[in-house]
């Protein structure tokens, strides 16, 4: 065991230093080795695994999809009324200014030579060429006639479609030559004539409205939604040498995957933890002072908080970078189970504020994670806050292995959805739940015995009859055992009844004599068949032997390593009390009580401060005095043992022996009712056999019990003191009320006298 007795200011530095410093390095190492910043531009330094979906906006991409939705309209058109009008008119006034022409040699009744004409027309028909105007002037009136209808007709056809300035040139190219070939012309008419006279008077019919189709334009780019990139659960976000993107790198930080510098990550968690601490610190201070002032439990703490952090990391460096379900293997519960051990549950439940920080803060972006932590520390506490049996702890681990597997699929299926990976998170959560009971069994022992700490699975060890202490005092003081075995039971029945740690006091009582190995012939419960040493001896050596079980057995204790709770039993469980038999045999020898120095008789122990060890205290002088009564009387009535149960607590109280105890006067009367019960369920009237006359040893058939009000006195052989019979009466406990001092000496009740049939009846017991 730790010695823990240098001044608590360095076992304390020391925590701090392991919290601030330890923790903060351990976490960190996943950023020297594999957290390398990830920087836009450059190559990236490692492979990052999306955790989860995750999509990020593209404002290049957005702006670029709103401006082809704009471009994608077509523009807003209205029609040109007047175009539709003039082309027709355009037609029909060439050929009329033909007509013209010819009819200008009309008033001298001579038509103009087509030389003439051809010239007359060269300004007024520009879009034609000489043939064009040789072939026009050339025709006859019926065929100039006939040819101007027709090109009027097409270019009335063309006038009513929807004619744009994009359009304009196909409509005067092929889709003329097309609607001309329907047609019959005269030989070179329709090329050189007509094909150019309605190409010169094609116009858009049709302009752009340009306000509605910009308002158009503007609608479609505003209904275009934001353009992003995602990353499904498992795909790689950036692979390792590649250039990172822009795009990339934004979904990095979405989660919070860019990396940072190793020195920025350690200053951080040595900042979060710094709070942490400061916290933890806050509350121990202020609502736990006894673990406080204990320099073991915080330094205790700060190594949970060590290994909390180391297998954090462990499973962050080992879990495959493509599954994130592996972090679900976190072992919090086996923190919180340890804590709950350790010291006891409100500690374990407060340390799982500082558990479900460290891996938010580690794991970022992944509240499925943070949750399951919280939630598994939480359910780990109830586990094991009341362990009584080896069995208490194989329990907690199967129902941990299922717990964790529950608790990681639901958080696998809300905060990842419903898929396959749900049977991941449930595996692993069992696997959890595996480690969680390895680390567990494992660590526990040596957690114990490093800081000397108190817990229920090393009372359950202690409390094996095979611990070599007990085996050594069943074969040397068999009645001083079969006693100690009594006193645990009257003390575990007694704690449990007022709330106190029954494993506890029940272990206590277990080993509070181991002390008279040294001299157990010197106790009248060990007496068996022999003289009784302390005849022999004066009255201050007697008590002097007497005494010095207590601290023997502080010493045997010490010397196997108890827990320092069982040691304190053994050294309060007589308090300050008097060894009264030997005192007033003292005062007897002397005549004078002032001639006899009363310290000299009285134990050098300590009172009980604690709720258990008064508890045993009481039990170990109730049950010797109510075995010493039941020598005299074997159908000891409930009335006789509340008198001595009753009696003999008065008589503690009265000499102050539990005025440090922390018991109130409603748990006394607990505790003295629960010991009445008990012994009443050990001590209950029996049917007497008497020998068959003539001594020949046959029993005659069984006979009626007598009353409780005239009871059969036992028969003892002669050479067999009746201490023999009471596994350790006490025969300081048994002596009546001291005829000298007029008041009950602490010891025993009224009634309870010490047997005078043979000399070995004086041996007293403490």
């Amino acid at each position: 065991m730790a010695n823990w007795s240098k001044p608590r200011w360095l076992p304390r530095s020391l925590a701090a230093a392991l919290v601030l410093l330890g923790v903060p390095l351990v976490l960190s190492v996943s950023a020297f080795l594999q957290d390398a910043p990830i920087r836009p531009g450059e190559p990236s330094p490692r492979t990052v695994i999306a955790p989860d979906l995750i999509r990020v906006d593209d404002p290049e991409a957005t702006e670029r999809a709103r401006r082809e939705a704009a471009a994608a309209v077509t523009p807003v058109l209205v029609d040109v009324e007047d175009a539709r009008v003039a082309i027709p008119q355009t037609v029909r006034d060439a050929f009329t200014a033909a007509v013209e022409v010819r009819a200008e040699g009309e008033d001298d009744d001579a038509e103009p030579l087509q030389s003439e004409q051809i010239a007359g027309l060269r300004d007024r028909l520009p879009m034609l060429t000489t043939t064009g105007l040789r072939l026009l002037t050339g025709q006859s009136e019926s065929e100039l006639r006939r040819t101007a209808d027709q090109a009027e007709d097409v270019a009335r056809e063309f006038a009513q479609d929807r004619i744009t300035d994009e359009d304009l040139d196909d409509f005067r190219g092929d889709r003329l030559r097309s609607a001309l070939s329907l047609r019959s012309w005269a030989e070179g008419v329709e090329a050189e004539v007509v094909e150019p006279i309605i190409a010169d008077a094609l116009r858009p019919t049709v302009q752009v409205d340009a306000a509605a189709t910009e308002a158009e334009r503007e609608e479609a780019a505003s209904s275009v939604q934001e353009v992003g990139r995602t990353f499904t659960r498992g795909q790689a976000i950036v692979v390792a040498g590649q250039e990172v993107e822009p795009l990339q790198f934004a979904a990095l930080q979405a989660r919070g995957l860019e990396g940072a510098v190793p020195w920025l990550v350690l200053l951080s968690t040595m900042g979060l933890l710094a709070a942490l601490l400061l916290v933890v610190a806050a509350y121990l201070r202020v609502y736990r002072p006894d673990d406080w002032a204990s320099t073991r439990k915080v330094f205790l703490l700060a190594v949970l908080a060590t290994l909390y952090a180391i297998s954090l990391e462990a499973v962050i460096l080992l879990a495959p970078t493509t599954q994130t379900v592996w972090l679900f293997l976190v072992p919090v519960g086996a923190m919180a189970m340890l804590a709950t051990i350790l010291f006891d549950p409100p500690i374990a439940v407060l340390l799982t504020i500082p558990a479900t920080a460290i891996v938010a803060f580690t794991v970022p972006g992944d509240p499925g994670l943070v949750t399951f932590v919280a939630l598994a520390s939480l359910a780990s506490v109830p586990l094991v806050s009341r362990l009584s049996a080896r069995g208490d702890l194989r329990k907690a681990a199967v129902r941990s292995t299922v717990g964790y597997a529950v608790l990681a699929a639901v958080c696998a299926a809300v905060f990842d959805g419903v898929d396959s990976s749900i049977l991941w998170a449930a595996g692993v959560g069992a696997l959890n739940g595996v480690l969680t009971a390895v680390i567990v069994n494992g660590s526990l022992p040596f957690l114990e015995s490093t800081f000397g700490i108190l817990t229920a699975t090393s009372l359950l060890d202690l409390a094996d009859r095979n611990h070599p202490l007990l085996r050594e005092l069943e074969q040397k003081a068999l009645g001083t055992y079969n006693h100690s075995i009594m006193v645990s039971t009257m003390v575990e029945r007694a704690c449990r009844a007022i709330g106190a740690d029954g494993l506890l006091g029940s272990v206590a009582a277990l080993y509070h004599d181991i002390g008279k190995v040294r001299r157990p012939y010197f106790f009248v419960e060990n007496q068996f068949a022999i003289d009784n040493p302390h005849d022999s001896l004066e009255p201050p050596a007697s008590a002097v032997i007497i005494q010095e079980h207590v601290p023997d057995g502080v010493e045997m204790a010490t010397t196997s390593r108890m827990p320092p709770e069982v040691v304190e039993g053994i050294a309060t469980h007589h308090g300050t009390t008097l060894v009264s038999y030997f005192y007033r045999r003292a005062v007897e020898e002397a005549g004078d009580a002032g001639e006899v120095d009363e310290s000299h008789y009285r134990y050098k122990g300590r009172k009980p401060t604690s709720a258990e060890l008064a508890v045993l205290m009481l039990a170990d002088c109730c049950e010797s005095a109510s075995r010493a009564a039941a020598l005299q009387d074997r159908n000891l009535s409930k009335a006789d043992l509340e008198d001595i149960v009753h009696g003999l607590v008065a008589d503690r109280v009265e000499d102050g022996q539990l005025d440090d105890a922390a018991l109130t006067f409603r748990q006394l009367k607990t505790v003295q009712e629960s010991f009445i019960e008990t012994l009443v369920g050990v001590y209950h009237p029996r049917i007497a056999y008497p020998k068959a006359p003539g001594g020949q040893g046959e029993r005659q058939r069984e006979q009626v019990a007598p009353t409780l009000s005239q009871p059969a006195p036992p028969t003892l052989s002669p050479g067999i003191a009746p201490a023999a019979l009471s596994n350790g009466a006490d025969t300081a406990r048994r002596d009546d009320v001291s005829a000298d001092s007029g008041h009950r000496d602490g010891n025993t009740p009224d009634g309870a006298r010490r047997p005078t049939s043979t000399p070995r009846q004086a041996g007293p017991r403490p």
